[in-house]
């Protein structure tokens, strides 16, 4: 009987702080509940008046279409339907089928004086443009501005960029083959002379784990990394011990600070242009559906991607990539034979007018 009674009463001890629970978490839930309320209700006040003003900023104004290509303008003398018929091969090449989309997605351009001084209301959607520009700058105007269909957090993440379409994709290249020869990575430089699986590494194609000393092999670049992009940082709290033994070559206590820095605050060894320039490689390599296959699937590896917008494997990719980096190397300047000999000859003449000179007598 006594013990009975004793787990009846640790029953109800137990019971009433459960009880008085419930009233705090009926109360946290409603809290939450009239949160979500607020948020919708906001979101959809936010999408009102985004309407609205999307409707102030084309009230009065054309339609251009060329291809999928949709611009909402203002009349005015700017060139663009024929910077829209110059922009949309480019993007249509880039993009492939893919760009139907962008029929959906119109620019909004108001197109303005340059010389007035007279205020104008502020619109807070679409591009205000002088409409005293030339042909190819719009073109280059809507090439810039283009949004990319369907590009998603994980492309823009490993990119470090947009990829939109480009007339200048040598340039691109000439970047890449810079800083192949340049950059402060042994890495870097063995994929420059051949080594496939260092431009995976620097390309960040392979997975993460190692990256620090498979970007930055010696100790004597990760004590360099260190000198030149972290010292201040380094340099205050708990970390400031561990960079006075860096910068007296101690190499455990570089790896060790640079391996504490924040996730992706690791400097690249290549630019935005090196995977820039491999992701327009495997849309080139892969055709019209290239693009399409590209953006599937947002939560594949990068590297399974590309190979499957290539229509290739990856090393083959990036044998393709490097190839065209190589190619791009900036022309030898070759100095005419007579360069050397009026070199030679505008010294003779400076020295003899310094012999003369007065200051050089005896």
């Amino acid at each position: 009987m006594c013990r009975l009674v004793a787990a009846l009463f640790a029953a109800a001890l137990l019971a009433a702080p459960l009880a008085a629970q419930d009233p705090v978490m009926d109360r946290l839930q409603r809290r939450a509940d009239s949160l979500l309320s607020t948020w919708r209700e906001a979101q959809r006040l936010a999408d009102i008046a985004d309407s609205l003003e999307r409707e102030r900023a084309t009230a009065g104004s054309d339609t251009i279409a060329v291809g999928a290509l949709r611009i909402i303008a203002n009349p005015s003398p700017l060139p663009l339907r024929a910077a829209a018929e110059r922009a949309w091969p480019a993007i249509d090449s880039l993009y492939g089928s893919a760009a139907a989309v962008l029929t959906a997605q119109p620019y909004i351009i108001r197109t303005v004086d340059p010389d007035t001084a007279i205020r104008r209301s502020v619109l807070h959607v679409g591009l205000e443009v002088p409409w005293d520009l030339d042909v190819g700058s719009t073109t280059a105007l809507l090439l810039e501005t283009v949004i990319p269909p369907r590009f998603d957090a994980g492309l823009a993440g490993w990119l470090g960029t947009v990829l939109r379409p480009t007339v200048r994709a040598h340039d691109e290249y000439r970047a890449v083959f810079l800083q192949l020869v340049t950059a402060p990575s042994e890495a870097a430089r063995s994929c420059f002379l051949g080594a496939i699986p260092k431009c995976a590494d620097v390309l960040e194609l392979n997975d993460s784990a190692g990256i620090l000393e498979r970007w930055y092999v010696t100790a004597a670049e990760r004590e360099a990394l260190v000198r030149g992009s972290f010292t201040d940082y380094f340099a205050r709290g708990p970390t400031a011990p561990g960079l006075q033994r860096c910068l007296q070559h101690h190499d455990d206590a570089c790896t060790g600070l640079l391996q504490a820095l924040p996730r992706g605050a690791l400097p690249r060894p290549l630019g935005p242009e090196a995977r820039l320039a491999l992701m327009r490689e495997a849309l080139r390599a892969g055709g019209r559906e290239a693009y399409t296959r590209l953006v599937a699937d947002p939560h594949a590896p990068i590297a399974t991607r590309l190979a499957s917008a290539a229509g290739m494997n990856l090393d083959s990719l990036v044998m393709r990539w490097r190839e065209r980096a190589l190619a791009a190397r900036p022309a030898t300047l070759t100095l005419p034979w007579w360069a050397g000999i009026a070199a030679l000859a505008w010294t003779a003449v400076f020295g003899c007018c310094a012999a003369r000179s007065s200051r050089w007598r005896l």
